[in-house]
């Protein structure tokens, strides 16, 4: 009886070694990780492995050097997952580190890259070569990445993420990007986008090319939610730039859009909705409708500030706190405070039926310089600006009850 039971526990012991791992560590494929030896051959077979029927592509903790593109190209799920920031991907070349493609072109559904860092170094990137690039990505999450430099002068982080194509209900979560001289975050068209938390710093010159969150196109229901993105050209990006017509709803709460070249910057007919504004130390506006546009803007609470804290030499023009040349708006208990130039300037006629209703507008340079038609200007407190206001287009609009404006 004793032999029987040992020869059905050997049997049973085989079966179970002979299951089949959908865990593939890069380490069993040849990876070394000791930042030197070139591990990008022993990468790539462990991404053949697990694009042969989805499962885990695991980076152990390690320096990984890799140079040349990591291609994930299937139609089966897969993770993407490390040890957290001990787990290193050396970005030794100029192209995209990780390209993630379907193998049929069609939509690559549910998706998850998780928690490992991505680190610039040995050669400069060309600006539109991304750590992360996908195409038509959807229903996926990426979370807990951090992508950095080495050497930030001679190295920087190019671009950060691409979701080119389709970009329909995904998380990017707490990733945080350092010394970003490209786009931290580039969205292509569909709905439902959340980036949630974590932080995008640039380079910190604000007027290179670089763009914290760009939103190219045809996209609704992007929600940016208590994210800080400073230190660009551009802070937040809303355009048409890929040609599939204009976004449609960008929902930003409790954001930090801080020292950049502008902050945020509408250049389509967006609705805009902003809760708890945080736009500051911007050098030309800390928040910008661009001409030519219909955009709705609508901002509640919070505080634009300090335009042109850093450098203002076109003071006339430039290190403004809201700038509206065309489309309306609605602001509403907002400081507009301590902007070396105008605090809200509305140049254009253009701009209608905007409401600008119980607000703090203080130390400005000028406080409040509009026009415009159908608008209306109430409860508000204006006080300790250099300049005069100046408030035109009043015949078929409404400006009672404010003190100091």
């Amino acid at each position: 009886m004793v032999t029987i039971n040992i020869c059905i526990l050997v049997v049973l012991l085989g079966k179970f070694n002979s299951v089949y791992s959908t865990t593939f560590n890069i380490r069993d494929y040849g990876a070394v990780g000791d930042g030197q030896t070139d591990d990008t051959n022993a990468i790539v077979k462990a991404i053949a492995k697990c694009m042969e029927g989805g499962g885990v592509l695991y980076i152990p903790t390690g320096q990984f050097v890799v140079r040349s593109s990591l291609n994930f190209k299937t139609n089966y799920r897969f993770t993407i997952s490390g040890d957290g920031w001990s787990s290193v991907l050396l970005w030794e070349f100029d192209d995209h580190l990780l390209v993630i493609l379907s193998q049929d072109g069609s939509e690559l559904p549910q998706l998850t890259i998780r928690d490992f860092a991505i680190t610039s170094s040995a050669v400069a990137k060309s600006l539109e070569k991304f750590a992360i690039y996908t195409e038509d990505l959807v229903q996926s999450h990426i979370e807990h990445i951090i992508i950095n430099s080495n050497d930030t002068k001679n190295f920087p982080v190019s671009s950060g993420i691409a979701m080119m194509g389709v970009a329909d209900t995904n998380t990017i979560r707490d990733v945080i990007m350092w010394n970003i001289k490209g786009t931290g975050i580039q969205i292509g068209y569909g709905s439902e986008i959340r980036i949630l938390g974590g932080r995008i710093v640039g380079a910190g010159t604000r007027f290179d090319q670089s763009i914290g969150i760009h939103c190219t196109g045809n996209n609704g229901g992007v929600h940016v939610e208590n994210t800080d993105i400073i230190g660009l050209a551009t802070g937040m990006l809303m355009d048409n730039s890929s040609g599939v017509g204009s976004n449609r709803e960008i929902f930003i709460s409790h954001a930090t859009i801080d020292s950049n070249g502008r902050g945020l910057v509408i250049r389509d007919n967006s609705y805009v909705s902003i809760i708890g504004i945080w736009a500051a130390s911007s050098t030309i506006d800390q928040v910008f409708v661009d001409e030519n546009t219909t955009a709705v803007l609508s901002i509640s609470g919070g505080t634009i500030f300090n335009g042109g804290v850093y450098e203002c030499p076109k003071l006339y023009s430039w290190c403004n706190g809201l700038t509206v040349l065309s489309g309306t708006f609605i602001l509403n208990g907002v400081e507009v405070r301590n902007n070396n130039g105008r605090g809200i300037w509305i140049p254009n006629k253009s701009v209608t039926q905007y409401q600008i209703i119980a607000c703090r507008i203080f130390a400005n340079g000028q406080g409040v310089n509009v026009t415009g038609s159908s608008f209306m200007i109430t409860n508000n407190v204006c006080n300790s600006n250099k300049l005069p206001n100046t408030i035109s287009g009043t015949e078929s609009s409404i400006v009672l009850n404010n003190l100091g404006c």
